[in-house]
């Protein structure tokens, strides 16, 4: 089903996130969010480039400028990977004790991003849509750790889930592309009876959703029709967020959280890769 993992960085994060593609497919960005880090991967080196974001940063997304989106703690940043600056760009959340989480791009561009309480004290977590124009709407509330993002543009659905131990549940919405409007929020699965909590997810070409099954050594995987497919052993036991490459769908990236002490030699922390055979 899948080759052996490996680990493609060569430095780790203490919680490693959000992996997206540059827009060249030769490098991989992702996060530290806890090393308040933005992190950059050559692909055929596995080289990495790091550099400090001044808030812990949650997620990222790519721009056709070549500049990235990140969601940091008091809203969403430009990053130049020019001159290494952050500059706010808006704030959509208005509460200060919370911080943005996963995000993800849209079939149209927009990019969707989920706040969460830094305390976990309290479901105040939300889900914002952010415009090309940097202009932003909160679509859902009520949510304690938003997660899963992720967009079927073949089905025209959103995913997203909740990572919360009490709530463990994906729900799926029909998505209009054109106006970045979500309808029908039904429940889509659970995680309940698997090892590990949802975390970051992606749709494979396929519309096969995976999602990271953290603190359970896992990937978990649904049909689109939610029936749960044999979930994939993971090495680690937290792994955090999923993409593949969109050059060679056969190939598999996965981040993860650092689980061991820091002059230890694991691979977790790193981003691993994988093959489906």
């Amino acid at each position: 089903m899948i080759s052996e993992f490996d680990v493609f960085s060569d430095r780790w994060g203490f919680l490693g996130e959000s992996p997206v593609w540059s827009g060249d497919g030769k490098s991989l960005w992702w996060v530290d969010t806890e090393g308040c880090r933005l992190l950059r991967t050559d692909a055929a080196s596995g080289r990495t480039e790091a550099w400090d974001a001044p808030e812990a940063v949650g997620c990222i997304a790519m721009r056709p400028d070549g500049m990235l989106l990140a969601g940091l703690a008091s809203g969403v940043f430009l990053f130049d990977p020019a001159n290494g600056r952050f500059e706010l760009a808006c704030s959509p959340e208005s509460r200060w004790d919370v911080r943005f989480n996963d995000g993800a791009i849209d079939p149209a561009g927009r990019f969707w991003a989920g706040t969460m309480h830094l305390n976990l004290i309290e479901p105040a977590g939300a889900i914002f849509c952010v415009e090309a124009d940097l202009s932003h709407r909160r679509i859902f509330d009520g949510l304690w750790v938003p997660n899963g993002l992720a967009f079927d543009p073949v089905r025209h659905r959103m995913y997203f889930s909740d990572s919360h131990p009490t709530v463990q549940t994906i729900w799926v919405c029909d998505y209009d592309r054109a106006t970045g409007t979500p309808r029908d929020r039904r429940v889509f699965a659970t995680t309940h009876d698997f090892a590990g909590r949802p975390d970051g997810a992606f749709i494979d070409e396929d519309g096969i959703y995976w999602i990271a099954g953290v603190g359970g050594s896992q990937l978990l995987r649904f049909a689109p029709s939610g029936e749960a497919l044999q979930p994939i052993p993971f090495p680690v036991t937290h792994p955090t967020k999923i993409i593949m490459d969109r050059a060679n769908p056969r190939s598999v990236f996965v981040t993860t959280r650092r689980t061991v002490p820091e002059d230890e030699t694991h691979a977790s922390g790193h981003v691993l890769r994988a093959t489906l055979l």
